[in-house]
């Protein structure tokens, strides 16, 4: 999910050759080609706190054998302008990726035929300008670092830090298991400082808020009117789940206030519902368990020595 860095430019080897024709429907000469290398991801952690592991990369090297390359993603067949003959995942000697392992990244070779159409293209490749390019691709699990659950199923947020077993750990997500590569493109802005990405982890393509939340940082997105229905009726229910959830939460903030401030004034409640306000859900749930197992109202020194008790969970997280 990095930047392609393009460089080897040229004629195909023989090798290269033999693996070409594998892709084209007669034989062409090494002098009708041209070749370049190109760098698709990495396992590094990119701008939107995503990262493939080691096991990804090895199968996406797979998948995007034969894939075509485009550009800005636009699945039309006049933005047909190479394809990857030659992938494999390579290691960078002496070099760590951010959280500390060996820094891989998924290496490609691509040819395209020599044309007077394609003069521009190989001009601005050799030329530097078009440099960036990123992968779209499809992978079916997207897991938390801080707490291994799948995306969606736990209250951690990508980028935040959090501290598991006394240690301080920023979240991001873990992609793994490629379930399909649908093209590389060349663009102009990346998603990421050394390149844009296009992710997907819906194995059924369905059109979904998160989806949608995620392209549109990509740009301008239309939908058919069945498309915009469903995200019509989807928005509605996440009203509908929010408001409730929202009142969840206040009556549990009520009875935190009851049994800690019981004879408390309208402003001193008024500042002590601020500060509940500002913990995170698994922190509110885990005082308001305390407060319950108290047959009386507790002191209000629990504020204090909940942080303290709290670390000493191996199995609890808390934001930094």
């Amino acid at each position: 999910m990095k930047n392609g860095n393009i460089g080897d430019f040229g004629i195909p080897t023989e090798n290269e050759l033999e693996l070409i024709n594998r892709h084209t429907r007669r034989k062409f000469a090494a002098d009708e080609l041209y070749a370049f290398s190109v760098v698709l991801c990495d396992n590094d952690i990119d701008r939107d706190h995503e990262r493939f592991t080691d096991e990804a990369l090895e199968k996406l090297a797979e998948l995007y054998i034969g894939k075509t390359g485009i550009f800005d993603h636009s699945p039309k067949a006049e933005n047909q302008c190479a394809r990857i003959f030659f992938a494999e995942v390579r290691e960078i000697e002496g070099r760590k990726n951010r959280i500390g392992e060996q820094y891989k990244q998924l290496f490609a070779r691509a040819y395209m035929p020599k044309s007077e159409a394609g003069e521009e293209l190989i001009l601005s490749i050799e030329s530097g300008i078009k440099k960036e390019v990123s992968v779209g691709c499809s992978m079916a699990t997207s897991r938390c670092s801080v707490c291994g659950q799948p995306l969606g199923a736990c209250q951690h947020r990508k980028g935040r830090v959090y501290r598991k077993d006394g240690v301080k750990t920023m979240c991001y997500f873990e992609l793994s298991e490629p379930t399909d590569a649908y093209e590389w493109s060349f663009v102009a802005v990346p998603a990421q400082p050394k390149a844009g990405v296009v992710k997907a982890f819906d194995k059924e393509k369905e059109i979904s808020v998160l989806g949608v939340t995620k392209t549109l940082k990509n740009g301008v997105v239309t939908f058919s009117e069945e498309e915009a229905t469903n995200l019509e009726k989807q928005f509605e229910q996440l009203r509908s789940v929010a408001a409730a959830a929202g009142g969840f939460l206040r009556s549990k903030k009520a009875f935190i206030v009851k049994q800690v401030m019981p004879s408390a004034t309208d402003t001193a409640v008024d500042v002590f519902m601020k500060l509940l306000d500002r913990l995170e859900p698994e922190e509110l749930f885990g005082l308001y368990a305390e407060c319950e197992k108290q047959n009386e109202p507790i002191a209000s020194q629990l504020a204090v020595k909940r942080s303290t008790a709290d670390k000493s969970s191996k199995n609890s997280y808390f934001i930094v």
